[in-house]
């Protein structure tokens, strides 16, 4: 048995009654003096005595025969079972062992109790299944206990490596940050080597010219002054006489020959000399060559013929004035040639290199020892200088557009997309001013360029099958690709903004007089590149003028009004057209549009009619067309039922986006125009007049619920009053019956 059985804590003893002691003292001593009554062989035991030491009535008729030495153990044994010690259970012992001579006594009677057993204070059954039921709940705890440690441990082993993984990844953004960095700090140091490589060749250039300024100009000073007379030199002493008084300054030395020294004098033969001399007729333009100046040239110079006309020579160096305010101005910071120094470093969109440096792999195929640079550079150096900035970037864009008009003329594309980046990036630094003095040459350039990719697929939209081939040849696919028409769309829009901006409206009135109609509608066709056609309707969104819209055409209204009619009907065309890219007839499947791109684009175009309905002008042409008015309700009407055909499609925004708008354009052309009835517009629409009635009505009575969430309320009530205006009582009565829950006023 384990030790820790009978281990009863200190609260089970103190709940003992305080006589217990007493008690289990007096019965241990009444139990040693018990009176064995022995009967024949048999010994009656009282069983009150051993109840209390654990023996139950099971062995109320057990028989001990004491006379066996197996009894005398037995009954040993079985009261050291059940924890009978002390005096009593020695007495047992001695009565069972064997006497004197070795004969056993047996008792062969049955125990029996006189007095019924008392119930024990301390019931050890239950302090035994207690504690049981205590070794149980530790067990269950030591088992939540470990389950709970290798939990954490796991959880400790988790964090631990989520720990390392984060450092890690800081360590490796961190490692990245810092290369990062390192690099733009090494490309800002070279673009700032570069920048100040450049700002010394233009100061070593501006100083080389001063200074190249300033040797002409001291060579202009030290040319031979022809027109200048000579210092007048003095005259000849007039000879003296033999027997006349010496001059002071004169020396009288005797000579020693035996001659008079006036005598000699007079037969001197420099004095001969210097008479001859005096005598010589002397050339009235002739002076000495001064002797820092003595070239050969001047020598020759000086022997050309006595009767030749010659010009008066300019002031000598020491008589002219230097101006140290204008030298002083060298060293000034100008500001004209900062766009040539970006330019000279601007990269181009295609590759890595400059555009300058890209240019030197290009030549044209009638002179192909040049190159394209070359022509930059001499363009540059032929042009006239000036002190206006502007007129630099002036300068430079005409240089470009040389360029891209010979490229046109000598079928040679291939580097136009660098003459776009140029021009671009010109128009770009340079306020917009510049891009209007270039715009009349770099038009005509754009739309020719244009028309060489959009003109093959016009000729094909017929599914003619010799031009749907030479839209899959090689030859125009080569074409598409040296001609982004993308960016000269865009650079085209670039200088329509540029007009707009200005704040007069002459800039933009010959923007869209130099823009060909035809060349609008071909690109507005619904076969062409949907990126270009969404291009050009931005560029198109700026023509809206007090008096036109689109191309100017001519100055006949007649012939503008014609005009403008074909651009709206080309418009509201593509509410209803398929777009589709023209593809190969031999392809099982036709390329197909994705439907957010088709929502898209007629936004845009919304967008252009309602840029044209804002001027009072554009809002009447709008009205008086034949069909726009009719297509608009029809496309509010496919719109409108779109929002039930696939509900809560990807493009469930768009549509409720157009809805919103096409309603209010309408609105704004019935308020704009008063007198005016939409209905009396849809006769030549087919359909025009129950999509008027459905589309209305839906938008009137909706409630702007799920499928119709986003709807305006400003649209419903728009869409309400403009059925007040063209229905009639009983019309408006069977509709309130029809949608009696609807937002009406």
């Amino acid at each position: 048995m384990d030790d820790d059985e009978f281990d009863f804590s200190d609260a089970d003893l103190d709940d003992l009654p305080a006589n217990t002691l007493d008690q289990l003292e007096t019965r241990a001593f009444r139990a040693t003096q018990q009176q064995v009554q022995i009967q024949g062989h048999e010994a009656v035991v009282d069983e009150e005595d051993f109840s209390y030491f654990g023996f139950d009535d099971g062995d109320e008729d057990e028989v001990v025969n004491l006379d066996d030495t197996r009894g005398a153990s037995h009954f040993a044994d079985h009261a050291g079972n059940h924890g009978v010690t002390g005096p009593h259970n020695e007495y047992r012992a001695a009565q069972a062992a064997p006497q004197g001579n070795g004969r056993s006594v047996q008792y062969d009677g049955a125990m029996e109790v006189d007095q019924a057993p008392q119930q024990s204070q301390v019931d050890v059954g239950r302090l035994l299944e207690r504690i049981k039921k205590l070794e149980q709940e530790k067990r269950r705890l030591n088992l939540n206990l470990q389950t709970a440690s290798a939990e954490v441990i796991k959880k400790t082993g988790e964090v631990d490596n989520l720990r390392r993984r984060t450092e890690h990844a800081t360590r490796q953004a961190e490692q990245r940050l810092a290369q990062q960095e390192q690099e733009h700090r090494d490309s800002a140091g070279k673009i700032a080597a570069e920048r100040d490589a450049l700002l010394r060749q233009l100061e070593q250039a501006k100083t080389n010219s001063a200074f190249d300024e300033h040797n002409r100009h001291e060579e202009q000073m030290r040319r031979p002054r022809r027109a200048v007379p000579a210092r007048p030199k003095p005259q000849a002493p007039a000879l003296a006489s033999p027997a006349g008084t010496p001059k002071k300054g004169q020396k009288n030395l005797p000579l020693g020959d035996g001659f008079d020294d006036d005598d000699v004098i007079m037969a001197s033969p420099s004095r001969r000399r210097e008479k001859s001399k005096a005598a010589t007729p002397k050339q009235a333009n002739k002076r000495k060559r001064q002797v820092t100046n003595d070239s050969p040239v001047q020598i020759l110079e000086l022997s050309e013929p006595r009767d030749k006309a010659r010009a008066p020579d300019p002031p000598s160096f020491t008589e002219t004035k230097l101006n140290i305010a204008l030298l002083r101005n060298l060293w000034k910071d100008d500001r004209r040639f900062n766009l040539l120094h970006r330019l000279l470093s601007h990269h181009c969109s295609i590759g890595d290199d400059r555009i300058l440096e890209a240019l030197t792999q290009y030549s044209f195929p009638s002179d192909p020892q040049k190159k394209l640079s070359s022509l930059v550079y001499d363009g540059l150096s032929t042009s006239v200088p000036s002190t206006i900035a502007r007129e630099l970037a002036i300068n430079i864009s005409h240089i470009f557009v040389n360029i891209w008009n010979r490229c046109l003329n000598e079928k040679y594309y291939a580097p136009l997309y660098l003459i776009l980046d140029a021009l671009q990036f010109v128009l770009a630094c340079e306020p917009a001013a510049t891009a209007i003095a270039v715009m009349e040459e770099v038009i005509p350039l754009i739309v020719e360029s244009i028309k060489l990719v959009a003109i093959p697929v016009y000729e094909a939209r017929n599914r003619n099958e010799k031009k749907t081939a030479y839209l899959l040849s090689s030859q125009y696919q080569t074409i598409v690709d040296e001609i982004d028409v993308q960016t000269c769309l865009e650079l085209l829009y670039q200088i329509a903004t540029c007009c707009v901006s200005s704040p007069s409206t002459e800039p933009l009135t010959l923007f869209w007089r130099n823009m060909p109609l035809d060349f609008v509608l071909l690109t507005l066709l619904k076969e062409q590149h949907i990126p270009d056609v969404l291009l050009m309707l931005r560029v198109l969104s700026t023509s809206t003028l007090p008096t036109s819209l689109g191309p100017i055409i001519s100055a006949d209204s007649d012939t503008q009004k014609g005009g403008e009619s074909n651009l709206i009907s080309r418009l509201t065309n593509l509410f209803s057209e398929t777009l589709a890219p023209i593809s190969d007839p031999k392809s099982p499947s036709p390329i197909a549009i994705p439907e957010a791109q088709i929502w898209r684009l007629r936004l845009k175009v919304l967008d252009v009619l309602t840029q044209f309905s804002i001027p009072e002008y554009g809002s009447t042409v709008l009205v008086t067309h034949a069909l726009c008015i009719g297509r608009l309700i029809k496309y509010l009407n496919h719109a409108v039922s779109a929002l039930y055909s696939r509900p809560l499609s990807p493009t469930q925004d768009l549509k409720i986006e157009t809805v919103n708008k096409t309603m209010k354009l309408l609105n704004h052309l019935t308020a704009s125009n008063p007198g005016f009835n939409i209905k009396s517009k849809l006769n030549e629409t087919l359909g025009g007049l129950h999509a008027y009635y459905v589309s209305l009505t839906r938008l009137a009575f909706s409630e702007g619920l799920v499928l119709e969430a986003g709807i305006e309320q400003e649209v419903m009530d728009m869409a309400h009053d403009i059925l007040d205006d063209g229905l009639s009582p009983e019309e408006g009565d069977a509709l309130a019956e029809v949608f009696p829950s609807g937002n009406s006023v």
